[in-house]
C-alpha cells in the first residue's frame, strides 16, 4: 500500500502553538443517496497526530459541491474510539468543520490532483468531471 502523504502545521493556540502532523491516505471525488438527496462532492480520509500522544485520531470529512467548508463527517480517537459518526455528506445536525490550515492543504490537493475546478478560503467547490485518487494525496 503506498505511503500517505503528510503534512506537519502549526495551531497556534494563543501562548502555546502546537505542531501537528497530518497525513492523507485517501482523497477523492463521491457521490452518495443522503436523508436529504444525493450528496456530490470530495471525499477524504486523513490521520491528525496532536502531538500530545504517540497515537493519532482518523477523520473522515466530506465538502460538498457548492460549499464552503471541509465538514467532519465522523471520527475516531486512538484505539478507534468513536467521538461521533455521520455518512458520507450527512448534514443532519450541526456541522463540525476542520481549521483553516488543515483546509488550506486539503484544498490545495484538491486543485494539484484536478479533483476541484475552484476551492479556497471563502470560494464554493466547483468540482472537476470526475476522478480518483486513491493512493497517497
Amino acid at each position: 500500500m503506498p505511503e500517505p502523504s503528510r503534512y506537519t502545521l502549526t495551531v497556534d493556540e494563543g501562548a502555546r502553538p502546537r505542531a501537528l502532523t497530518m497525513s492523507v491516505f485517501v482523497m477523492t471525488q463521491r457521490e452518495e443517496a443522503t436523508v436529504l438527496g444525493n450528496a456530490v462532492g470530495l471525499y477524504v480520509r486523513l490521520e491528525i497526530d496532536m502531538g500530545d500522544s504517540s497515537r493519532a485520531a482518523m477523520y473522515f470529512l466530506s465538502r460538498l459541491e457548492g460549499a464552503l467548508r471541509w465538514v467532519i463527517d465522523a471520527k475516531f480517537g486512538p484505539g478507534g474510539y468513536p467521538h461521533y459518526v455521520h455518512g458520507f455528506g450527512e448534514r443532519l445536525s450541526a456541522a463540525r468543520v476542520v481549521i483553516k490550515q488543515v483546509a488550506a492543504i486539503l484544498d490545495g490537493l484538491a486543485l494539484a490532483r484536478g479533483l476541484a475546478k475552484e476551492i479556497g478560503e471563502e470560494i464554493p467547490l466547483v468540482l472537476t468531471p470526475r476522478r480518483s485518487m486513491t493512493g497517497p494525496a
